[in-house]
């Protein structure tokens, strides 16, 4: 495919007064896509998953939620976010919970993380001990179905990394994890290119057949100097029925891949939400930061005592309200409470 024509036919372009006159709601217009599914699919019963190498995630979390407006996946997989822990826990998307992360803490960029619809009900299942920098930066969440669990799997391997020590690692994950109750997903910017053929594809491909796994991504995911590759992939069930396209937001060099898995029983959590406010170290540090750019003029410079105090209170609320922002928390029947920023 010429990569000019791939990019004029894919490219999604956002613009508010389109949010406006579609409400947010429908597809501005078609997108370019791969569609394997057939007649007896559950149409109603569908599973999205948004994939993308983000290439630095802060300042970018508006741009991400308006470019997905139009389709609301249930899953947001972003690999290289580049943050620290503190970081990415205060860089929340609307509507969406950090399910789960994984952060570098001796080298700069790379790191994983899953952002979950608030709806959904999950477990996070910790893979921190089998992580490490360049080689396997690795997170995972777990859906309980009616019949099975899935595991979806978000997975980052830098270019220099040791291929064999993430081939074996990787192995090792699948094995303990898998039973027969159990169907994987995986998402991920492994630095392997799929458009040809080469020794390290068809070690991966081989690996993940023992899964029954495969590659669903036919497209370039990032272009340079008149060359494309494919290096970001989401490998799913072979029996699985799906659509793929590529979603093209302009954030990084990397173009974002938006599967639709159908005949899916999506856990939803349907209790009541209590609201509180989000406070630790790091919004207190926010807080007073704010408190102390305050000039008070309005206070010291006036004679009234009503006025005085209606102007402090005021300017401490409105410090108080933009630095504790409101959190959701779901109370489940027999298991933990879930966050929801």
């Amino acid at each position: 495919m010429n990569i000019k024509d791939y990019h004029m036919r894919s490219t999604v372009y956002i613009t508010t007064d389109n949010l406006i006159q579609q409400g947010g709601i429908q597809a501005l217009f078609p997108i370019l896509g791969h569609d394997v599914t057939n007649k007896n699919d559950d149409i109603n019963n569908f599973f999205k998953i948004y994939h993308q190498n983000i290439w630095g995630l802060k300042g970018k979390t508006n741009e991400i939620m308006l470019s997905l407006l139009t389709e609301a996946p249930h899953l947001i997989c972003l690999t290289e976010h580049h943050l620290k822990n503190y970081e990415l826990d205060a860089t929340p998307i609307f509507n969406y919970t950090l399910g789960v992360k994984y952060c570098r803490k001796k080298l700069k960029t790379g790191s994983v993380c899953i952002y979950i619809q608030e709806a959904l009900k999950f477990t996070n299942i910790s893979l921190q001990k089998h992580c490490k920098e360049q080689d396997i930066e690795i997170t995972a969440v777990q859906l309980k179905l009616n019949k099975k669990n899935v595991i979806i799997l978000c997975v980052y391997r830098a270019p220099s990394g040791d291929f064999d020590y993430f081939l074996n690692k990787l192995d090792y994950i699948l094995n303990s994890l898998h039973n027969y109750k159990t169907e994987f997903i995986i998402c991920g910017d492994i630095n392997i290119n799929h458009l040809g053929t080469n020794n390290k594809k068809k070690r991966l491909d081989y690996l993940l057949g023992t899964y029954h796994l495969k590659s669903t991504v036919y497209f370039p995911t990032r272009t340079a100097n008149n060359t494309a590759t494919l290096t970001d992939n989401i490998f799913i069930d072979n029996r699985r029925h799906y659509t793929i396209k590529p979603y093209i937001n302009g954030l990084p060099d990397h173009d974002a891949q938006l599967i639709t898995l159908n005949n899916f029983s999506l856990p939803l959590n349907n209790t009541e939400p209590s609201y509180i406010r989000n406070i630790n170290k790091n919004t207190i540090a926010e807080f007073q930061l704010q408190v102390s750019w305050q000039q008070w003029d309005n206070i010291i410079g006036n004679n009234n005592v009503n006025d005085m105090f209606n102007n402090f209170l005021n300017t401490y609320l409105r410090c108080y309200y933009s630095s504790f922002l409101k959190t959701i928390t779901y109370l489940l029947h027999g298991a933990e409470s879930f966050l929801r920023s």
